[in-house]
């Protein structure tokens, strides 16, 4: 939006100019053209010359102080979109830790309890997560006025939350055993690993937006890289080797670059 209205600033400047010299050409030439060449009509011819320069100078002081107008009201609203993305980011953090525990949470609970840690510091997955709704606005307020890439960025997490919610509504709470070799592909089993990868990629999508959270001015990454999805994983303390159908599955999406959802194409 920015960028447009300078463009469309920029057009009207030039507009204006080229209606200005095209005035005084045809001023000039219309008059001499126009009458006989006498005293009086020089006089005139210059009178009339000279109030035309009075007005178009006018008319431009009138046209520059209205582009510094704008120009002042442009950074006025600049400071303010800067002031609310430095407040927005503030408790980025916080809500980015949120979305990471509840991903691990969901992501786990198609595991066997054997995997989470013992002694450690995760809770066990026992039910489902959904997000919180009063986390909504202030993400929201990190999309407006953020960079082009970050919006997108952070647009994409909301959506696979989205996504992973809708299939929500059909529960399946199938829960994959640890084997040596790969097990028969069940419709239970694809919809299990579908859904934990799913929620994986959320994980490594919240991961690569906490610099730009705390402050970094380099925009979030355009794209998830693979590792990041296994260390969603390793994590949540999911030995992905006990798991060859996961791998399996995981490998053929990396390879393939189907690890984040083709909006264009959904």
């Amino acid at each position: 939006m920015r960028k447009y209205r300078i463009k469309q600033i920029t057009y009207f400047d030039g507009f204006a100019a080229g209606m200005f010299f095209a005035s005084i050409v045809f001023l000039i030439v219309f008059m001499i053209l126009d009458f006989p060449i006498t005293g009086s009509a020089w006089v005139a011819f210059f009178g009339s010359i000279i109030v035309s320069i009075f007005s178009i100078t006018a008319a431009f002081l009138a046209l520059r102080g209205n582009r510094l107008q704008i120009k002042q009201t442009n950074d006025i609203e600049d400071e303010r979109r800067r002031n609310s993305l430095i407040a927005s980011k503030a408790v980025l953090p916080a809500i980015l830790s949120q979305i990471c525990s509840l991903a691990s949470n969901n992501l786990r609970l198609h595991f066997p309890p054997v995997a989470a840690p013992i002694g450690g510091n995760l809770a066990p997955a026992i039910t489902y997560q959904p997000l919180p709704d009063d986390l909504i606005p202030a993400f929201k307020e990190c999309i407006e006025y953020a960079d082009c890439t970050s919006q997108e960025r952070l647009a994409n997490i909301l959506r696979h939350i989205q996504v992973a919610q809708a299939r929500r509504k059909v529960p399946n709470d199938y829960i994959m055993q640890q084997s040596v070799g790969l097990a028969p592909l069940t419709l239970e089993l694809h919809t299990a690993i579908s859904e934990s990868i799913g929620w994986a990629v959320i994980y490594a999508l919240t991961e690569d937006a906490f610099a730009f959270a705390r402050g970094s001015d380099n925009p979030i990454p355009a794209a998830i890289k693979p590792e990041r999805v296994r260390g969603a994983f390793i994590q949540s303390s999911i030995p992905l080797e006990t798991f060859p159908n996961l791998v399996h599955t995981l490998k053929l999406r990396s390879d393939g670059g189907r690890l984040e959802i083709d909006w264009m194409q959904n």
